[in-house]
């Protein structure tokens, strides 16, 4: 016995004498060097602690929105589809876990034996019956730390996993917002263009009269005609417009069954909230992406060092325990009990795991690269969002007064047209010029809508990471922040 065990142990400590081989990888260190502050920004009173970033569709005091958003995230497909990942990911996490417990199977057997006498004299030697049980779990000692890196790296997969359950959703928040507006902004089209409609029948009345009386010339006639029918012409083109902007929207929000009429498009744009300031911390700290990123490169440093450990003795703890029990003329029960130890050292699969282990390392290190690009793409987007967002509110004005004047210029060439002090040509100008320039606000208020979303979801808005973070991946983040 003596001798066994001192065999056992030398060959550990070969083991471990080989094992002290193996190499030590390092990744390289992500470097995150950002600007220190966004070169365009929300200039607001509000700090950032009081704007609700985590529901920033609320900011927009717009009953509408909030439930679009809340049904969005109920029952359309994208969460659906998210949750069930998610689903799948935390099963996965659970049986990667499970595979570094101790296992073993409870193996039972029942035979029922028996003998005939066929010929000769004699008895008939009866039967038996044999239930037998064994048990043989298997245990790998964690000497290195190899399966606790295991563990450690499911969690952090899935981790990673709930970070993209949270990125579809804010991706669908901000969808169905921009496409709300998107509605009301064809809305206002359509209202834009009945309206012109009703003008340019007015026009066209009044030059049928004119010529009938000899005021209105044929040519001026048939020009108002020729702009009447193009008036009648764009309505049924923005009314289709608008029936499929309500239709993308109800699928959106995962009531693709619902009549297009049960959806009220209001032809208005408020003004969107102002955000306030913010730094690019923000980013490492709320976006679902590059929280995702940094996850990776920790999961990626888990993989190395697995394989490192992979180069490391395993050794293994066998027990056994058997009962056997018979009736008949040999009945009786009988028990059996083992215990045996394991070593395996990967000698002849030391090549292999090496080359596993570069292979290994060059993902950390491309996890390392791709971090820093995600933190360098989601610095640059949300700046150029919110130096968008800042020209676009910087211009609201004068497209607010351009409207305005050339709407007052509109009304003074109508009543100057009907009072025959203005020609025909001065009012169809006027007219386009206003026209043009409540196009132009118009448009100016959906980008500003628009805009506003769109930065708010480059800083990460739509979740609150302390509370909607799974707590692995708070644990996670706790350690890296250290």
């Amino acid at each position: 016995m003596g001798l066994r065990f001192v065999g056992i142990g030398a060959f550990v400590t070969a083991g471990a004498v080989l094992s002290a081989c193996a190499p030590s990888v390092q990744l390289q260190r992500p470097d995150l060097a950002v600007p220190a502050a966004f070169a365009g920004g929300a200039t607001a009173a509000a700090s950032l602690q009081e704007f609700p970033l985590d529901r920033w569709w609320s900011a927009f005091a717009d009953p509408q929105l909030n439930d679009l958003v809340e049904t969005a995230l109920a029952r359309s497909t994208t969460a659906r589809l998210a949750a069930s990942r998610l689903a799948e990911a935390r099963a996965t996490r659970s049986v990667t876990r499970a595979g570094t417990l101790p296992s073993g199977n409870l193996a039972t057997t029942a035979t029922e034996t028996g003998t005939r006498r066929l010929w000769g004299h004699g008895v008939n030697a009866g039967g038996a019956d044999t239930l037998q049980a064994t048990f043989y779990p298997s245990w790998e000692v964690d000497l290195f730390g190899r399966l606790a890196a295991t563990r450690e790296q499911a969690d952090v997969e899935y981790a990673s996993s709930s970070l993209d359950f949270h990125a579809a959703r804010l991706a669908l928040a901000a969808d169905v917002a921009s496409s709300l507006f998107d509605a009301r902004s064809a809305a206002i089209d359509l209202a834009t263009a009945r309206e012109r409609l009703e003008i340019a029948e007015r026009l066209a009345q009044s030059a049928r009269i004119g010529l009938g009386r000899g005021l209105t010339s044929g040519q001026d006639a048939d020009r108002l005609e020729s702009d009447l029918a193009s008036a009648r012409a764009e309505v049924p083109r923005l009314e289709a417009e608008l029936q499929a902007a309500k239709r993308s929207l109800l699928i959106l929000t995962g009531t693709p069954d619902a009549a297009t009429d049960s959806l009220t498009i209001e032809a208005s744009l408020a003004a969107p909230p102002v955000l306030p300031a913010a730094t690019p911390g923000i980013l490492l700290a709320r976006r679902p992406d590059v929280l995702a990123a940094g996850l990776a490169v920790q999961s990626a440093a888990l993989g190395v060092r697995i394989d490192r450990l992979a180069l490391f003795p395993r050794f293994t703890i066998d027990p056994g325990i058997g009962l056997t029990a018979a009736t008949g003329g040999a009945g009786g029960g009988t028990g059996l009990w083992s215990l045996a130890a394991g070593l395996a050292v990967p000698l002849l699969d030391r090549t292999r795991l090496m080359a596993q282990l570069r292979v290994t390392e060059a993902r950390g290190n491309s996890a390392v690269v791709s971090y820093e690009q995600t933190v360098q793409n989601a610095f640059g987007e949300t700046e150029n969002a919110l130096v968008r967002l800042a020209a676009n509110r910087q211009r609201m004005g004068d497209l607010e007064t351009a409207e305005r004047r050339s709407r007052s210029a509109y009304d003074s060439a109508a009543r100057g047209y009907r009072n025959g002090l203005t020609d025909l040509t001065t009012l169809l100008q006027s007219e386009q010029t206003w026209l043009a320039a409540r196009a132009a606000r118009d448009a100016g208020r959906l980008a500003l809508l628009t805009g506003t979303v769109a930065a708010v979801r480059a800083m990460g808005g739509g979740w609150e990471p302390v509370a909607d973070m799974p707590a692995e991946a708070r644990i996670i983040e706790a350690q890296g922040a250290q």
